[in-house]
């Protein structure tokens, strides 16, 4: 199945709710940075909040999603465009964690910290909203987050299933997000229902679409609005590189220079590695205003 994000309208026009199903995006990423299976999870649910995030952005304009905990993963940051393109990274890939209550143990692995939501709104400074993580599991914590940073009410749901071979086989998400004149027995009607919904990862292992998925988180019809493909993609290039060392100041390039040794940078992203010779660094020197 084609990774693709579907928004629609239900509850007479009061909710608005989007289906994401992201598995071979979120095995890219897996296979990318050599995750071991609760850091996947972890990485896996962070990417799909951050494109749930994304589906409400217009042209041009992008979100990051930054989970930063005391747990041993430390960090997690995923950013995704108005296309859905996403892309992602972990600070320490290689953590392992028993299992707890038969479940890959996101919780610990992330620990107590913060969930940070910048957003690139084509405005002269982005956009900051953090609030501290209430359980580590980041759909809990994301609904926090747009419940109080963003008074926006809403719930969300991510789910990462990991195979035995450590390979994602599903990956997904819904989120829901009520307008101003729901009313109060639609809310209610909406969180009764959704405390006995099945694990998004259940659902897309049963092969639900993310309309269907939808329809079975509210228990009602969704007018489909929109439809985005989503992808692992990373913009990365060598005049970005070389852009990024120019920033560095001419004294520093200088030192990196009179070393006599290559450059090497990896992108944290999608771990692309770029090699500079210090004849470049020198043209950099000569040609770059900013070095």
């Amino acid at each position: 199945m084609e990774d693709h994000l579907l928004k629609g309208m239900a509850g007479d026009e009061t909710l608005l709710v989007v289906g994401l199903i992201d598995t071979a995006t979120v095995e890219k990423a897996r296979s990318v940075h050599d995750t071991y299976p609760t850091v996947s999870a972890a990485l896996g649910r962070v990417i799909s909040g951050a494109v749930l995030l994304s589906s409400v952005m217009k042209e041009g304009q992008k979100v990051v999603l930054q989970v930063a905990g005391d747990g041993p993963i430390r960090e997690v940051v995923a950013e995704s465009d108005w296309l859905c393109r996403v892309r992602a990274y972990v600070k320490r890939p290689h953590v392992h964690l028993p299992l707890r209550d038969g479940k890959l143990d996101v919780g610990k692995a992330i620990g107590t910290g913060f969930l940070n939501v910048i957003k690139d709104l084509g405005l002269k400074e982005p956009y900051r909203g953090t609030v501290e993580l209430q359980s580590g599991e980041i759909a809990e914590d994301l609904a926090y987050y747009l419940n109080v940073s963003e008074q926006i009410p809403a719930a969300v749901s991510l789910g990462v299933y990991v195979d035995s071979d450590n390979s994602v086989k599903a990956s997904g998400g819904f989120m829901i997000q009520t307008f101003p004149d729901a009313g109060e027995e639609t809310i209610t009607r909406l969180e009764n229902r959704l405390k006995s919904v099945r694990p998004v990862s259940a659902m897309i292992r049963d092969g639900l679409g993310p309309k269907e998925m939808m329809e079975e988180a509210i228990g009602a019809p969704v007018r489909i609005i929109d439809k985005k493909n989503v992808i692992y993609s990373c913009p990365c290039s060598k005049d970005r590189v070389l852009d990024a060392i120019a920033a560095l100041g001419r004294k520093e390039i200088e030192e990196l220079i009179n070393k006599e040794e290559d450059v090497e940078v990896i992108c944290r992203f999608c771990r692309k590695d770029y090699v500079l010779p210090p004849d470049e660094l020198m043209y950099l020197l000569k040609t770059n205003s900013r070095a």
